[in-house]
């Protein structure tokens, strides 16, 4: 796993999320998403593993799932396993929020 200083604060943090709690990262030539729900920060793969499509409009489900809006496959924010195993899971990432700044830890 790599670690990678996002923001030098959780303030710019949250001014990057914006209104809707959504934003993207580039790591490299990796995308990913940040999202924040019910008060939680996640970090997923900007693709759906099943047909490659954005998952930044993807609409988080009362079970704490991503669903993509092409076919409407469900990620697991925990784990990124998909709700009925159609297609290989979502790659999750974390974010770890620190005094020296705020890091995203990528899974290889």
């Amino acid at each position: 796993m790599k670690s990678f200083k996002l923001f030098d604060s959780k303030q710019e943090l949250m001014e990057r999320m914006g209104e809707d709690g959504r934003s993207i990262v580039r790591i490299g030539e990796k995308k990913i998403c940040l999202v924040l729900n019910q008060g939680e920060f996640h970090a997923f793969d900007h693709l759906c593993p099943h047909n490659q499509h954005s998952l930044l409009e993807g609409a988080i489900n009362y079970k704490n799932e991503v669903v993509c809006p092409l076919h409407a496959y469900r990620f697991s924010l925990k784990d990124g396993s998909e709700c009925e195993q159609r297609t290989k899971p979502l790659k999750i990432h974390s974010i770890k929020i620190e005094n020296d700044g705020v890091f995203l830890l990528v899974k290889d």
